[in-house]
């Protein structure tokens, strides 16, 4: 009997031991988890920091390879692409945009007894808030990098050399299209005087429908235009008397 009593203790006592060491080495699991949990989320917070402060710097201190790429972005964006929108508009009988109104109308003058070359200031005026909008998409994309207007190596063919070229006009192109958006937000909130949407009357619907399609025309010429310039630009300076330029 006694040696029962004495196995069975021992038996308790290996039984609390493992218990305990069970208990510590399940606290150790969760304090090493907490700790790598804080170091993951340390690690995020610290990479949207940098993702923000990357953001940033592309319009703070942008990197311009070709100093006079932004002008020529921009007489593009601000001449071109508005007046190849003209012409399509003149040459379909298409409705005029609100926008293509001339000054002299504003004063009381009809605008079908508008002197010739009265259509030119409203189209560099609208012409100039696109150029603004491309500009920031351009600064967003990274537009003026020496990646972005020089083709892939000679190792690559077809379209794999021009993969970086699309895929920065893409995003240059989505965040202006996102800034010509929240302007015309804007310029309808002015006008109204408050937030217009569609089924409150069919003045409202109109003028609404006829900005949506002007955004449209905005958008699809600017990146017609600016897309063929920018592969045309880029094949350009693709050529080997060109990669070797300094500028």
């Amino acid at each position: 009997l006694p040696t029962t009593l004495q196995t069975t203790h021992s038996k308790q006592k290996r039984i609390v031991l493992f218990s305990t060491n069970d208990d510590d080495n399940g606290r150790e699991d969760d304090a090493t988890e907490e700790t790598l949990d804080s170091e993951s989320n340390t690690d995020e917070n610290k990479d949207d920091d940098s993702i923000s402060a990357s953001i940033f710097h592309r319009f703070s201190s942008p990197r311009i390879d070709d100093p006079g790429l932004p002008l020529s972005d921009v007489l593009i964006a601000q001449i071109v692409a508005p007046s190849v929108q003209i012409f399509w508009i003149f040459l379909n009988r298409a409705p005029m945009p609100t926008w293509l109104t001339p000054i002299s109308s504003y004063f009381g003058e009809a605008p079908e007894l508008a002197p010739r070359g009265s259509l030119l200031a409203p189209t560099l005026i609208h012409g100039a808030g696109l150029a603004v909008c491309w500009l920031a998409g351009a600064l967003a994309g990274r537009m003026y990098e020496r990646e972005a207007f020089f083709l892939g190596g000679e190792e690559k063919s077809g379209l794999a050399r021009y993969q970086t070229l699309i895929s920065r006009l893409v995003q240059a192109g989505a965040f202006a299209t996102g800034v010509l958006i929240v302007s015309t937000q804007l310029d309808l909130l002015l006008e109204f005087k408050r937030y217009a949407q569609f089924g409150e009357s069919e003045e409202t619907d109109l003028r609404l429908l006829v900005a949506t399609v002007e955004v449209i025309n905005d958008v699809f010429f600017e990146a017609l235009v600016i897309a063929t310039w920018r592969i045309v630009h880029a094949n350009f300076m693709s050529t080997p008397e060109n990669r070797s330029r300094r500028f």
